[in-house]
């Protein structure tokens, strides 16, 4: 059986950073949204065990998903009690930039861990399935959620996550990728953590959002990794240049980068914007928050 099912992308509306945990990774606040930007993926089960993806990453994430997935499950037994392995192929039509901080390589993580749940039979809940995720990348378990289309609010170093029902409406934006691979371990070590906590963030985005003025949420957009990411890659501070001048209404950069995005009012303006965009040279997409609302 084959599934065909996207795998979503994502952008962070806030990124709040911490001191570093115990455990090394820094502790972080975070309101992911998932946008309609994704890869596609055909994921088929094999009955000899063997689980193979062309995902073209080094560090293949939805094989890591996968056996993740299966150690979880152990092994399945059929009718007649015998049990047998589970296996899989995944193929990955990429349009998610490497490095761009919009989490494509753990959204084909997420969407790998979803329709292997169902195809293998697992029947674990999206909860059950984000602690999955949570062995696999700090990302994952958010984008398990973004899978279904629902904001989450991440916290910890990306294992605490908690659905967001706030966002009133679908929103349009520009995604501007400059070309460059940012390194998040490098973003992270260049980047000054908060000494105290602001709770204000949190709370001037919930209320952006259950408002669903654009201007508002445009306001309360924070990445406290944005001005060391911007140091170490130029590229990333003139596509937000680029993106502010061609008339968004706010714009932030996602993740670690290197893609910003901005804020527009409307579908056919998202696209003007990123066609303008392009023709300065840099990989634009009109996208929408994919969310179940209107």
């Amino acid at each position: 059986m084959t599934t065909r099912t996207e795998a979503f992308a994502k952008v962070n509306f806030t990124l709040e950073v911490f001191g570093k945990r115990v455990d090394g990774y820094h502790a972080l606040r975070s309101v992911v949204v998932p946008v309609t930007l994704s890869d596609t993926l055909d994921v088929a089960t094999a009955e000899d065990g063997v689980v193979e993806s062309d995902s073209g990453y080094s560090d293949d994430l939805c094989e890591k998903a996968a056996h993740a997935l299966r150690d979880v499950i152990a092994q399945r037994r059929d009718a007649s009690g015998r049990v047998f392995p589970l296996g899989a192929r995944i193929h990955v039509e990429k349009r998610v930039p490497a490095g761009g901080g919009l989490g494509g390589g753990s959204a084909d993580a997420a969407a790998t861990l979803v329709a292997l749940n169902a195809a293998w039979g697992a029947g674990l809940s999206m909860r059950e399935l984000a602690e999955v995720g949570a062995k696999v990348g700090s990302d994952v378990p958010a984008l398990v959620f973004a899978q279904t289309g629902v904001p989450v609010l991440m916290e910890g170093r990306g294992e605490k996550v908690a659905p967001m029902p706030e966002l009133a409406r679908r929103l349009d934006l520009v995604l501007v990728n400059p070309g460059v691979f940012s390194s998040t371990a490098e973003v992270f070590r260049a980047a000054k953590s908060r000494v105290t906590d602001d709770p204000s963030i949190l709370y001037n985005i919930r209320c952006a959002l259950e408002s669903g003025d654009v201007a508002e949420i445009a306001a309360s957009l924070v990445n406290d990794l944005e001005p060391a990411a911007m140091e170490l890659h130029p590229e990333i501070a003139a596509a937000k240049s680029a993106l502010a001048s061609a008339g968004v209404v706010g714009a932030a950069m996602s993740g670690s980068g290197s893609t910003v995005f901005g804020l527009v009012p409307s579908e056919a303006e998202g696209r003007a914007v990123a066609a303008s965009l392009r023709g300065m040279g840099f990989a634009a997409w009109s996208a929408k928050t994919h969310c179940p609302v209107v």
